[in-house]
């Protein structure tokens, strides 16, 4: 459901702006609206000198030189909300601290990284000389020579061959080349040449079948031995000096724990100077106007009375005609992961449905229909869950759509369980269970029915929705042209069940001169492209129920290929049966969690909220940020 808004504007002295401000910040519930879109407000809006300018831009930067210095550091706390108002002599500290000691931090954080990184390296390293080091051993670094480890794949070695011709015709022989395999797959090579010819050979290395070991600056002038035991020397003191790193860094973070709290105190400071610019004034007065949820107005005048004082009053607005009210999504608590499906097409206009609920009710049993198979629904469960409780704290789409599947994969198990299937029809192999209702593999027709009684409600849900809100926007072409489909509809409904003896053939005139009516009159509404419209609308109806037989053949897709999984791994020897099934269920499972999704979000964007669904709301955006109690209260 959509939010009901209430226009508020909050009047009151000048001397408590900044007051009223810092209470509507915390409140994160008024969409303020620009004082000069208001209508019911004829002020100017409020002055803004140079100075307030300069001091939007001087907090600007220090909120980025301290954001930048914030996010070096780990295990950040978390900022201390009740801190009080800083004044200029603290941000003033504030600056003098950073330049102090933000290079410390910044220097301390890179060292830590590159030991970090040294750390890793360095064992990789010591592996591939180890390997190496029987091809040299008695290699000792020679003056005006340099070495270059090589390793080849061993289906590629015939380049060492080539390169040997290459470094003759260049060094007139005067290099040598020593190599053989370090492991099945590779061939290791020790390359000794003339330092004053280090460009012509790095050349010739730099092709792609060649893959050159270059070890870190401080080793390049050692042997291959004092290389070896100088990096595990190395690889035993790095631990101690990470350490030692960051307890140096800990020790600064501490002695300035309340630079988080400073920096949250500037995006509120900021929001605020930037908000003065939207508001009217006149010599010793401000206006603000703006949208609140009409649950929260009374709370918003109380808190707004408890905190500032007389001095400001808060009043309601009327609204004016023309003006539209911004959108706040309010649904219950299972229903909300489905907003972000919802705005992943449009925001809805104002007043107009919100399907969110029906997308919470029809995507995860489309999904379940379509997958219906208890062992898989399980899986999908177990991951679902799993998911939704790693990302709980984390306000993203993956954490909303990991409780989409969660009712989705529950859907799947029940409808598994309709349908009998448990990794397709293993269960019925191992312990002859069958369906509750209807056998996938076997009885097509009746589940192509149903798939088209789902499509036909649907679209006629649609259309009756779309009949309502055309009449609540006083939309009469609008109406009539739905009304006209829902009866065309209702036609071909009933033509289908005489077809089917369900209902006398005496219907079947009234049935046809219903359509040709409503054929008529759509090609009225239509206008000078009506005779040609009318028609293709009418075909693209019964097009958009057709659509829903997509339900039924992706369910007998995924039959199918769990009983090719099941039938491939009954035919081989037991572990390798396994195996194989294993492999094919995991790549239906995939398939089941995939293509069920992006066919039932489908069904809703093109053949259902086509026929109802309202675009280009604006979205309600709170001074402060969006509580989460309001979209949710």
């Amino acid at each position: 459901m959509l939010e009901t808004m209430a226009k508020l504007h909050i009047i009151g002295h000048q001397s408590e702006l900044d007051e009223t401000l810092a209470v509507l910040h915390g409140l994160r519930s008024v969409h303020l609206i620009d004082v000069s879109d208001d209508a019911t407000v004829p002020l100017p809006p409020l002055a803004v000198d140079e100075q307030h300018l300069q001091r939007i831009e001087d907090l600007r930067y220090l909120r980025a030189r301290l954001g930048s210095v914030l996010a070096l550091i780990p295990n950040l706390p978390e900022p201390d909300i009740s801190i009080p108002e800083m004044t200029e002599t603290n941000l003033d500290r504030m600056r003098g601290e950073l330049n102090e000691l933000a290079p410390r931090v910044e220097q301390l954080v890179r060292h830590i990284d590159d030991l970090t990184r040294e750390q890793e390296t360095l064992p990789r390293h010591v592996a591939s000389l180890t390997k190496l080091l029987p091809l040299v051993p008695g290699l000792a670094q020679l003056h005006g020579y340099g070495t270059a480890v090589l390793l080849v794949e061993s289906r590629h070695s015939s380049v060492l061959g080539e390169l040997n011709v290459q470094l003759t015709e260049k060094l007139a022989g005067n290099f040598e080349i020593i190599s053989d395999h370090v492991d099945t797959n590779t061939v290791g090579a020790v390359l000794v040449y003339p330092r004053d010819h280090s460009e012509e050979v790095a050349s010739l290395l730099g092709r792609e079948a060649i893959s050159r070991v270059r070890l870190p600056r401080q080793y390049e002038t050692m042997s291959f031995r004092e290389a070896i035991s100088a990096m595990k020397t190395r690889l035993a003191d790095l631990p101690e000096e990470i350490a030692s790193s960051q307890r140096e860094l800990d020790v600064l973070v501490a002695a300035h724990a309340d630079w988080a709290a400073v920096g949250s105190y500037l995006e509120q400071h900021l929001d605020q100077l930037g908000a003065i610019r939207h508001l009217g004034a006149t010599a010793h007065t401000f206006v603000i106007s703006g949208w609140v949820p009409e649950r929260a107005a009374d709370e918003i005048e109380k808190v707004v009375a408890a905190r500032v004082g007389e001095k400001v009053i808060v009043e309601r607005a009327s609204v004016e005609e023309g003006e539209v009210p911004p959108v706040l999504m309010h649904n219950p608590a299972p229903a909300r992961p489905f907003e972000f499906l919802v705005r992943l097409l449009a925001i809805p206009r104002y007043g107009s449905v919100d399907p969110t609920l029906l997308m919470g009710l029809f995507v995860p049993l489309f999904f379940g229909i379509m997958l219906g198979d208890v062992i898989y629904g399980a899986i999908l469960l177990g991951l679902a869950v799993t998911a939704s409780r790693y990302l709980r704290n984390r306000p993203s789409a993956l954490r909303d759509l990991s409780r989409v599947f969660v009712l989705s994969a529950s859907w799947a198990i029940l409808w598994g369980v309709v349908y009998g299937e448990y990794l397709g029809d293993l269960g019925h192999r191992l312990v002859g269970i069958e369906p509750i209702w209807i056998n996938r593999e076997e009885a097509l027709e009746p589940l192509l029915l149903f798939s088209l009684a789902i499509g036909a409600g649907h679209v006629t849900l649609g259309l009756l929705l779309g009949v309502w809100q055309s009449l609540k926007f006083h939309r009469r072409h609008e109406t009539l042209e739905r009304l006209m489909l829902l009866l065309t509809l209702g036609a071909l409904f009933t033509l289908a069940a005489i077809a089917a003896d369900f209902l006398p053939r005496s219907l079947v005139t009234p049935s046809f001169a219903a359509i040709v009516v409503a054929t008529v009159v759509l090609m009225v509404l239509g206008g000078g492209m009506g005779l040609v419209m009318a028609p293709l609308e009418i075909i693209g109806l019964v097009g958009n129920v057709l659509s829903y037989l997509r339900i039924a053949a992706l369910g007998v897709a995924s039959v199918y290929l769990a009983r090719v999984a099941n039938e491939l791994g009954a035919a081989a020897p037991l572990w390798l049966g396994i195996l194989i099934a294993s492999l094919f269920h995991a790549l239906n499972l995939a398939l089941g969690a995939f293509s069920p999704t992006v066919q039932a979000l489908r069904l809703h964007y093109v053949e259902f909220f086509s026929k109802f669904y309202d675009e280009g709301g604006d979205e309600f955006r709170p001074f402060g940020g969006l509580d989460n109690r309001v979209a949710s209260t």
